[in-house]
């Protein structure tokens, strides 16, 4: 018995596997794979204090830049679709309610197109803690550009960005952590 499969028969499974392949790959590495942490002189360049914004809540409430000005504050960009930016979730939460009551705010910028409704849900559905507004690219670009996500910042009292996080690790909680308490002195 001849089980050999002709080339034709063959080419076009083997290319949907490696264009799969790569597909999840590239997934992998926008997430999980950030390019750099903290400030270096391009990023810094770029921006070095929290831009004007107005951005509206998913449930249609205008938040602005100006809301924060001389608070310790914490913004994180991420998405309903991004597995990183879910397992992020509990950590920031834990973080929030560490310094909520010391005067830190905490912002999520949801880049999500399209239904507010969905992001007002998977606030619900992951217990998101703190408050969220629906992003654009606009914002992003104000932010000096955000690459993957998620992308978290950390400004100080001044509004100048102290730290920046691309991507997610468990390290970097710790990070954030030390960072806030460095800036509550």
């Amino acid at each position: 018995m001849d089980t050999m499969k002709s080339p034709s028969e063959v080419v076009p499974k083997v290319l949907l596997v490696l264009f799969t392949l790569c597909i999840v790959l590239g997934s992998f590495w926008a997430c999980y794979m950030p390019t750099n942490t903290g400030f270096n002189k391009a990023s810094q360049s770029k921006i070095s204090s929290l831009p004007d914004f107005s951005l509206k809540t998913p449930e249609g409430a205008i938040v602005n830049s100006q809301d924060y000005a001389h608070k310790i504050l914490l913004v994180d960009f991420w998405a309903t679709w991004c597995p990183p930016c879910v397992e992020e979730i509990p950590h920031l939460n834990n973080l929030y309610s560490a310094f909520q009551s010391r005067g830190i705010e905490f912002l999520g910028i949801s880049m999500d197109s399209g239904n507010p409704e969905i992001v007002r849900k998977f606030i619900l559905q992951h217990g998101v803690k703190y408050p969220v507004v629906m992003g654009n690219s606009s914002v992003g670009k104000d932010f000096g550009g955000i690459r993957g996500l998620p992308t978290t910042f950390i400004l100080d009292q001044q509004g100048t960005i102290i730290k920046r996080y691309d991507g997610y690790r468990p390290a970097y909680i710790k990070d954030m952590r030390k960072t806030i308490e460095q800036l509550l002195g």
